[in-house]
């Protein structure tokens, strides 16, 4: 067995609190696209880099279909979904992006699945802000830094809808702080508040 098939064994099994988390990041992913876009999420999503699927458990509990992929059943940088074009509502990779080496391939594949306005959710470390720590997870392999992550994200197909610090289940304020008033904070927070949240739209070519 290799470091990722340990790292996804290890990751596989539920915790406790999981509900309770993933309930938290789906009210805060709602928040974004309510407040922004003035929609809730709904319809049919897939979880990438799904770990103990708690994500897909709590959006099937408020009546969201939703697919949870992992390593080593799936292998991101090659594999492909089997979903139809344009099918899909939403994409999450909560934690993901940063252990994938060349993520060209699945980005693809997002975008081919999503519907015309359907959204990718990102959250990864801020190297800016936690480099010191991006590598304790032997895992790891790309960090991103706010501007990294937006830019490829352009060149990957998706517009930014979002794109601040990972503040989950906070109230909007903080968000609407100047941004380097807000980074500061976010910084000095515990925990995956030192992450980018990002929110994006598929471009329609």
């Amino acid at each position: 067995m290799n470091l990722k098939e340990k790292y996804a064994l290890n990751h596989s099994k539920m915790g406790t609190r999981s509900l309770y988390l993933n309930e938290r990041l789906f009210k805060t992913y709602n928040k974004i696209i309510n407040y922004s876009l003035n929609k809730e999420l709904d319809g049919v999503n897939i979880d990438l880099g799904s770990g103990d699927k708690g994500f897909t458990h709590y959006c099937e509990t408020i009546g969201i279909k939703s697919y949870p992929y992992d390593y080593p059943s799936f292998n991101l940088e090659e594999d492909t979904l089997s979903h139809d074009n344009d099918s899909i509502d939403f994409v999450t990779l909560n934690a993901v992006i940063e252990h994938i080496e060349n993520p060209e391939h699945i980005f693809q594949e997002i975008k081919r699945v999503l519907k015309k306005d359907g959204f990718v959710f990102i959250r990864t470390p801020n190297w800016q802000i936690d480099f010191k720590n991006f590598y304790n997870d032997p895992t790891h392999i790309k960090p991103y830094t706010p501007i990294s992550l937006e830019n490829s994200l352009k060149l990957f197909g998706f517009n930014t809808i979002f794109l601040e610090p990972g503040l989950i289940g906070k109230k909007w304020f903080w968000w609407n702080l100047p941004n380097k008033i807000k980074w500061r904070i976010a910084s000095l927070i515990s925990g995956g508040t030192k992450s980018i949240l990002f929110v994006g739209k598929k471009q329609i070519d």
